[in-house]
């Protein structure tokens, strides 16, 4: 094989970047050692370009591939309810049309031990387990349910229990300080200070959430867990992104701000909202990287996590089992109707009114064919890391590059080059629209098909 067929060079506004996923280095170099690195063969790997030997003698990983066998779930995702205390402008779970349902004890009980049983005969050292919603701390008791359950059951097999849950933070304090005591991480959607926020996330009767957000971001701050802090990035914030994560790190010291941009809905159309343009995010996004890490804190962008090599964006390809509700067990936490509309079933069993957890065998190798990545990510060097975006919300775009690939694209290079210390280079790029754009479009990145532009 040769030894370049994993690697990818990128355009910069004045060198180029070669890129190895799967060996998890990367190089600024310039134009005459991308060409020569082009053309090395086998036998030429240990004289090739002297200071880029590190590519070829580091071993490279194995491409990830579609799981097989038995279910092995990385976490169980348990939707209390569907309900939701909040409209916010760009919210497509359409919250205030869905049914009141509360997740039943024996249901949550049932998924819980099932998942506490597979986790033991893996040797697994936690159980993991995740609380999504509409905003699931509505649902008190089937909460509560759910973390003494989880904590009785790790308990009882020599587990550490691992709680995680998602919230908009519009809850009362008891509520705010329980979610800090007893869960490992709490993700907090809170879009910047006021002006930002309560453009973006209001009550039912239109009014602002800032006051009681921000309280319970303080809250937690104080807790012991950890919190991560997702801001929704439309047009209307993008340009403060560094000013809203110098903040965020200031004031509430998370672990991390998870920046995702807005993707479109009827309910962001009605409002006007529209999402921020890809180089504009790019910029802007590499300022919150620059600001929020004087003070430790990671910014994410979840496109360009790069920890390791993955076949797709969402957990659908670690085997996700969510709980809802009413008691379906699915692969991903988004509506039905949102997948269903795209033409997608993710559907992989059920807990029954007895309380015994059934999986579909064949829906469930159905969902991991999912997985397998898009023919158009082929080419790109994201391949292995955004892994061709949200199978639900990005299934639609199957041939060129959108605006969500443009961006990642963006972001990821900027991200490698902040990792090199090469500050000046991101810098140089983002600055220069036409290298930029250069890079962001560029048909393959793959060596094998390099030539100088």
């Amino acid at each position: 094989m040769n030894p370049a067929a994993d690697l990818f060079a990128l355009p910069l506004a004045d060198s180029w970047l070669v890129v190895a996923p799967l060996r998890g280095i990367s190089a600024r170099v310039n134009a005459r050692a991308v060409a020569k690195l082009a053309t090395v063969s086998g036998d030429e790997q240990a004289c090739a370009v002297a200071q880029l030997s590190e590519f070829f003698a580091s071993a490279s990983a194995p491409a990830p591939q579609p799981r097989r066998g038995e279910i092995s779930p990385d976490f169980l995702g348990i939707i209390t309810t569907r309900s939701c205390n909040m409209e916010c402008v760009y919210c497509d779970f359409a919250a205030n049309q869905s049914t009141p349902e509360i997740l039943e004890p024996k249901t949550a009980v049932a998924a819980i031990d099932w998942m506490a049983d597979l986790s033991a005969r893996e040797g697994r050292q936690t159980l993991n387990v995740h609380l999504f919603g509409g905003e699931p701390l509505l649902a008190e008791d089937a909460v509560d349910i759910v973390v003494h359950r989880t904590r009785l059951a790790a308990a009882a097999r020599g587990m550490a229990p691992v709680l995680e849950v998602a919230t908009n933070g519009a809850c009362s304090e008891s509520r705010a300080r329980f979610a800090g005591a007893y869960f490992s991480t709490v993700s907090l959607s809170m879009d910047g200070p006021e002006e930002y926020h309560d453009a973006h996330r209001r009550f039912r009767n239109s009014a602002g959430s800032f006051a009681v957000v921000e309280r319970t971001a303080r809250l937690l701050a104080e807790g012991a867990a950890g919190l991560n802090i997702r801001v929704c990035v439309s047009e209307r914030n993008v340009h403060a992104l560094g000013k809203i994560a110098e903040w965020m790190a200031k004031e509430f010291r998370p672990t991390a701000v998870d920046f995702e941009p807005l993707r479109p809905t009827r309910e962001s159309d009605r409002d006007g909202l529209m999402p921020p343009d890809p180089h504009t995010l790019a910029s802007s996004l590499l300022e919150a990287y620059r600001s929020a890490s004087q003070w430790g804190v990671e910014v994410k962008y979840s496109a360009a996590l790069r920890e390791k090599p993955r076949i797709c964006f969402c957990p659908l390809a670690n085997d996700a089992v969510i709980l809802e509700a009413d008691g379906n067990l699915n692969a991903c936490y988004l509506r039905k109707d949102s997948w269903e509309s795209n033409g997608i079933d993710l559907r992989i069993g059920k807990v029954t009114q007895s309380g015994e957890v059934r999986l579909n065998p064949s829906a469930l190798n159905r969902v991991r064919q999912l997985a397998v990545q898009p023919a158009k990510c082929q080419e790109c060097f994201c391949r292995f890391w955004c892994a061709g975006g949200c199978r639900v919300t990005h299934s639609k775009s199957q041939s060129g590059y959108d605006n969500f690939c443009i961006q990642t694209r963006l972001i990821t290079t900027v991200y490698l080059l902040e990792q090199l210390k090469d500050s000046e280079a991101a810098t140089s790029l983002l600055a220069n629209r036409h290298a930029a754009e250069r890079l962001a479009l560029r048909t393959s990145d793959r060596l094998a098909d390099w030539k100088e532009a």
